[in-house]
């Protein structure tokens, strides 16, 4: 994967509209829930990299369905697939040379979208 294409199509990964129709407008919560996203996810991915080294499909599984929660909240839809994806090889017990692949992309977009919220969250200030 070159560079640009670790951002799709150099276009946002995150569609908060699902969050703000959620919380019903109310910045208040709208900021809320990006401090959990902003919190949980560096330890989410903390979690999964620890995972990945010493090789416990298991916590891969876990995490990485956790993780699909989180992102979907904050309309991250392209990460779907790939957390579906690790989590199915998790559940497997195979394959962690695809699984780092996968990790790698999830980190590049997580960041872009941390990136992201944190530009949006500024605005409410």
């Amino acid at each position: 994967m070159t560079t640009n294409e670790s951002k799709i199509d150099k276009g946002n990964v995150c569609d908060l509209n699902y969050l703000s129709e959620l919380m019903g407008g109310k910045k208040h919560l709208i900021e809320e829930i990006m401090d959990v996203f902003l919190k949980q996810v560096p330890e989410e991915l903390q979690s999964i990299n620890d995972a990945i080294e010493k090789i416990n499909y298991a916590a891969i599984k876990g995490v990485a369905h956790t993780m699909k929660s989180s992102v979907s909240i904050m309309g991250i839809s392209v990460l779907t697939p790939i957390l579906q994806e690790m989590e199915d090889l998790g559940s497997n017990g195979t394959s962690i040379e695809k699984i780092k692949e996968l990790n790698r992309k999830l980190i590049l977009l997580c960041n872009q979208a941390i990136e992201e919220i944190k530009i949006e969250k500024s605005k409410f200030i």
